[in-house]
């Protein structure tokens, strides 16, 4: 009795690895490039400093602190623990000071040749131009802060989809897998 007359073929063993494996690789890839996205969305300022940034829309926003960081053509490589940091911020509309403070959740981050680390947040109630200020106590060496708004609730939708695309790809190659080796096993049987 030859194997080769058995239906489905082993080949469909292959297809459900390759499966497997292109489920694997888009997990990869879509961390990645979303990752990436979203580190790129960040606002990066050097301070000490005083500028205007554009809020676009309201809500909660978190100020990182990147320690290992690059802003243009420079590197910054700093002090992981950051002491001295005041910050305000000065809406143009109103010239209403918006309240700071310590993030209600410590988030770390090391991506793409950049490390931070959660340090303040605050909420903007109406979009516009606001004056971020930073006077970074004298002597200190110039420093990188990343403004961006609903990390967690995005990187949290990264990873589930990411999660997701895996472990769909897993069931489906098991799936195959199985349904080859049963069907196989149920015309050797019929012989």
């Amino acid at each position: 009795m030859r194997d080769q007359n058995i239906k489905p073929g082993r080949w469909y063993y292959g297809l459900a690895v390759l499966v497997f494996i292109i489920g694997c690789l888009l997990f990869g890839l879509l961390l990645f490039k979303k990752l990436n996205g979203l580190m790129d969305g960040l606002t990066r300022i050097t301070v000490p400093a005083e500028t205007d940034i554009t809020f676009s829309q309201p809500g909660t926003y978190t100020v990182f602190y990147e320690y290992q960081s690059f802003v243009g053509n420079k590197l910054f490589y700093t002090e992981k623990n950051l002491a001295g940091l005041e910050c305000t911020i000065v809406s143009q509309a109103s010239g209403s000071r918006i309240p700071l403070s310590p993030t209600s959740i410590d988030l770390e981050y090391s991506f793409a040749g950049r490390k931070g680390v959660s340090v303040l947040e605050f909420t903007i109630e109406e979009p516009g131009i606001y004056e971020f200020s930073c006077p970074y106590p004298e002597g200190k060496s110039e420093i990188v802060l990343a403004i961006g708004q609903g990390l967690i609730g995005k990187f949290v939708r990264i990873i589930v989809g990411g999660i997701a695309i895996f472990f769909i790809s897993a069931a489906i190659g098991v799936a195959l897998a199985l349904r080859t080796f049963f069907k196989r096993k149920e015309m050797l049987n019929r012989r």
